[in-house]
C-alpha cells in the first residue's frame, strides 16, 4: 500500500480528529477541534487518501536549555501516531523521515523525541532506535543524527 506523507490540512483535520480520539489523545482532539496545533509543523501520513497516522514537531533555538549530547539547533518530535490498522507498515518511519528531511534543510542537524510510554513501548522504542534513536544521558529524551534517519540505506526514501 503506498504512503504519502503531507503537510497537515483543513481537509485532514476531522480525520485526525477522529485518530486522536481512537488513540484516547482527548486533549490533543480537543485542541485540534476548537483550531489549535497550528503552532507547529504538522504532517499527516495518507493511504488511499485517509488518514492514517501523524507527527507533530517544532524546532528548539540556541537559547533554549541545552541537553547534554544534543547540539542545538535540534528538531524535536512532540507527537508521532499510526493509525492501529497501520502499524508495521512503514507509516511512523515515513512521517519521522519527512520531519527530518524538512528540517535538515533549513538546517537542523539533530532531532529529539520523548517516546510515549503508556501501554507497551517496547514496538515504538525499537522503531525509534532502528532510525539511530539513542538515551540522552540524564534525560528520559532519545536523539538521533537528522543525517543517520535520512541516510539508511534498507528503508525507501520518504515521499
Amino acid at each position: 500500500m503506498s504512503i504519502k506523507v503531507v503537510r497537515l490540512t483543513d481537509a485532514h483535520r476531522a480525520e485526525l480528529y477522529d485518530l486522536l480520539l481512537n488513540e484516547n489523545w482527548t486533549q490533543l482532539a480537543n485542541e485540534l477541534e476548537q483550531n489549535g496545533l497550528h503552532v507547529f509543523t504538522q504532517y499527516v501520513a495518507l493511504a488511499k487518501g485517509h488518514v492514517v497516522g501523524w507527527l507533530e514537531g517544532t524546532l528548539r533555538y540556541e537559547t533554549d536549555a541545552e541537553i547534554p549530547g544534543c547540539p542545538t539547533p535540534w528538531a524535536q518530535v512532540n507527537y508521532v501516531l499510526t493509525h492501529p490498522s497501520m502499524r508495521q507498515k512503514g507509516v511512523a518511519g515515513r512521517l519521522l523521515r519527512r520531519f527530518a528531511r524538512d528540517e535538515h534543510r533549513a538546517g537542523r542537524r539533530f532531532m529529539v523525541l520523548w517516546p510515549e510510554r503508556r501501554g507497551d513501548p517496547s514496538g515504538r522504542l525499537a522503531l525509534f532506535a532502528s532510525y539511530g534513536f539513542q538515551p540522552l544521558p540524564g534525560t528520559e529524551l532519545l536523539g538521533a543524527s537528522l543525517h543517520r534517519v535520512l541516510t539508511d540505506p534498507a528503508r525507501p526514501p520518504s515521499e
